[in-house]
C-alpha cells in the first residue's frame, strides 16, 4: 500500500511539476524541487503544531498546493538572476532553509487561518464556468492565427485583452467580490467599444489608432519634440482646444461621419464619443453605475453583493455577445492564417451554443435574485 501511496504522490508532484511549467515557461531544477518539497513536508505538521492547529479530517493542505508555493517561490527569487547564481543558491543552505520555513509558514497560515469571504457563487458553478469556456474557446481560436499582417496581430492582441478581463471579472465574481467585479466591467467595457469600432468603421481606422496611442507614452518616448508637435498640429487641424480629450479619443476623428458631426451629435468623450460611435449609447446607464462605486462611498456599502454578481452577469453577457461578433468577423478575414481554418468556419456555430448556455445560466440568476418589493 505504502508503495502505491508513494507511486501517486510522485505522480502528483511530476504532473503539476509539468503544468507549472507550461503556464510560467519557466523550468527550475527538476531534484532541487524534489528535495524542497520533501523538507516543507515535514516541517509543514511543525508549523501547524507551533501554532496549535488541529487539522479535521482530509483538511490539511494539498500536495499539488505544496508543490505551487515551493514552484512560485524559487521562480520568484530567481527567474531574473543568471544561471550560475541560480545554481548557487540552490546549493546554499541560508537560501534551501529560508525556502522551507518562508513556504512552510505560507501554507499553514494562507491555507488554515485564512479568513475568506462568503460567496454566491464559485468558479466551478454554471455561471462561472460558462464565462470561462467561452473565453477559453475564442482565446484558442485567436491562438490558431499567425503571420506578419499587422492590423491582424493588432486586434487578435486586443481581443485576447478583452478576454483575458472577462476572464478576471469572474474570477471576482467567483470569490465573491462583486463590487470589483463591476468595476473592472467597466474597464472591460470601454475596451469593448474600442474593438466593435475599430472593427465596423474600415481597415485604415486600426493604424490611425496605433499611431495616435504614441501620444499615450509621449514624455517617455525618444521622439518627444516630434510628438509633440504632431500633436499640436493635429489639435489645430481638427479645431480641438482641449488636448486632453484629443489625446484620450482623438482617433475617433478619423471615423466616417464623427468629425462632421463634432459639437452635434459627438464630442470627444466616452459617452457622446467612443460609446456612441460604438452603438453602444443605450448601455450608458450601467457604465455611469460601474463608475459610481470607483469611490469609497456609501452607496457601495449599501448595495447588497448580489446585486453586483447579477448586474455583472447580465453586462458580462452583452459584452461577451459584441465581442464573439467581432471575433467572428475577425476569424472569417483572416482565415488564411489560421493553423485551423475549418474550426475558423465553424466558430460560429460554436460560440452560439456557449452563449446560449450563458444566457440560460442568466435566466435561472434573474429568477433567483428577482428584485423583490421594498428591498433594496
Amino acid at each position: 500500500m505504502a508503495n502505491i501511496l508513494d507511486r501517486m504522490e510522485e505522480s502528483i508532484f511530476e504532473a503539476q511539476l509539468a503544468r507549472l511549467s507550461r503556464v510560467t515557461g519557466r523550468t527550475p531544477d527538476r531534484d532541487f524541487l524534489r528535495e524542497m518539497y520533501a523538507r516543507v513536508k515535514a516541517r509543514y505538521p511543525e508549523e501547524l503544531k507551533n501554532r496549535k492547529i488541529r487539522l479535521r479530517a482530509l483538511d490539511g493542505a494539498r500536495l499539488d498546493e505544496i508543490v505551487s508555493y515551493i514552484f512560485y517561490y524559487h521562480v520568484f527569487y530567481t527567474s531574473h538572476l543568471p544561471a550560475e547564481l541560480v545554481a548557487r543558491m540552490e546549493a546554499d543552505e541560508k537560501y534551501r532553509a529560508l525556502l522551507v520555513r518562508d513556504v512552510s509558514v505560507y501554507i499553514v497560515i494562507n491555507e488554515h487561518l485564512n479568513v475568506e469571504k462568503l460567496s454566491i457563487t464559485s468558479e466551478y458553478s454554471p455561471e462561472i464556468a460558462a464565462y470561462n469556456m467561452a473565453c477559453s474557446y475564442a482565446l484558442y481560436m485567436l491562438g490558431s492565427l499567425k503571420g506578419d499582417d499587422r492590423r491582424m496581430n493588432g486586434m487578435n492582441n486586443l481581443f485576447k485583452k478583452a478576454l483575458v478581463t472577462i476572464k478576471s471579472v469572474i474570477s471576482l465574481l467567483a470569490a465573491g467580490n462583486g463590487c470589483d467585479a463591476a468595476i473592472l466591467w467597466r474597464h472591460l467595457h470601454e475596451l469593448e467599444c474600442v474593438l466593435i469600432v475599430l472593427g465596423t468603421k474600415g481597415e485604415e481606422l486600426f493604424f490611425r489608432y496605433v499611431q495616435h496611442m504614441e501620444y499615450f507614452d509621449m514624455e517617455a518616448s525618444p521622439r518627444a519634440e516630434q510628438l509633440q508637435a504632431r500633436l499640436s498640429e493635429e489639435c489645430k487641424a481638427f479645431g480641438v482646444k482641449e488636448r486632453n480629450a484629443f489625446v484620450n479619443y482623438g482617433w475617433l476623428l478619423y471615423v466616417p461621419g464623427f468629425r462632421e458631426g463634432m459639437g452635434k451629435e459627438y464630442r470627444l468623450n466616452f459617452k457622446d464619443g467612443l460609446q456612441k460611435a460604438a452603438g453602444q449609447s443605450a448601455r450608458h446607464a450601467a457604465y455611469a453605475s460601474a463608475s459610481k462605486i470607483l469611490h469609497p462611498s456609501a452607496w457601495v456599502v449599501a448595495i447588497r453583493d448580489d446585486k453586483f454578481y447579477k448586474f455583472t452577469v447580465f453586462e458580462l453577457q452583452r459584452s461577451l455577445f459584441n465581442l464573439s461578433a467581432q471575433i467572428k468577423e475577425h476569424l472569417s478575414r483572416y482565415r488564411g492564417f489560421s493553423a485551423r481554418p475549418a474550426e475558423c468556419d465553424g466558430y460560429a456555430h460554436t460560440m452560439e451554443g456557449y452563449l446560449g448556455m450563458i444566457a440560460r445560466n442568466n435566466r435561472v440568476i434573474a429568477v433567483k435574485y428577482a428584485e423583490k418589493q421594498g428591498t433594496r
